[in-house]
């Protein structure tokens, strides 16, 4: 009588798909920028309305982000300190390596901190243009406006973090627990 050997080779499963909104860093953000600086007062949004023709930018679209030193903060300052400033400035300006991707969170006066751009570096090194440091950029999501009504409040997309400038910071800072959900 002949042995039957039987064996039982389990079927794959169908995998569940994974939903964009629910997959933690699904846009795979790697640093966070403050696009302007809380205590300057803005009342207007960055990155809204520019001197191009368009009133907004919109996914796939391209623009030079900006490492500027605040006007105000120059003010008694020497040659030399704000030279020193901006070489800081184009340092974190050249942080980020092609195509790491920047989560923008701006402050509005009005309207408080909000969370406006996913930003994907575009170009390898910053150029300096008119006394600031700029990286080419491309959008990758923003929020739908008007941004006062459905730009999620940063504390929603970040938690409790607080900017103390406008340097990149990385996403996986202790203090930053990412909420991406809030991102629709």
């Amino acid at each position: 009588m002949a042995n039957s050997l039987s064996l039982k080779i389990p079927l794959p499963t169908p995998m569940k798909e994974a939903s964009l909104e629910t997959t933690g860093n699904h846009l795979n953000i790697k640093y966070l920028k403050l696009v302007n600086h809380t205590g300057s007062g803005r009342k207007q949004w960055s990155y809204e309305y520019e001197k191009y023709e368009k009133e907004k930018y919109c996914k796939g679209d391209r623009f030079p982000l900006h490492w500027a030193m605040n006007e105000d903060k120059k003010k008694g300052l020497s040659e030399e300190e704000i030279n020193n400033i901006l070489a800081r400035k184009e340092k974190d300006a050249n942080r980020a390596v092609q195509g790491d991707r920047i989560l923008l969170c701006q402050n509005n006066y009005n309207h408080g901190h909000r969370v406006t751009h996913v930003v994907e570096t575009v170009i390898s090194t910053a150029e300096k243009t008119n006394e600031m440091w700029t990286r080419l950029v491309q959008v990758i999501w923003v929020a739908q406006h008007p941004w006062e009504k459905y730009a999620p409040q940063t504390k929603n997309v970040i938690g409790d973090f607080l900017f103390k400038g406008g340097n990149l910071i990385s996403a996986n800072a202790p203090s930053i627990v990412l909420n991406l959900d809030a991102l629709k």
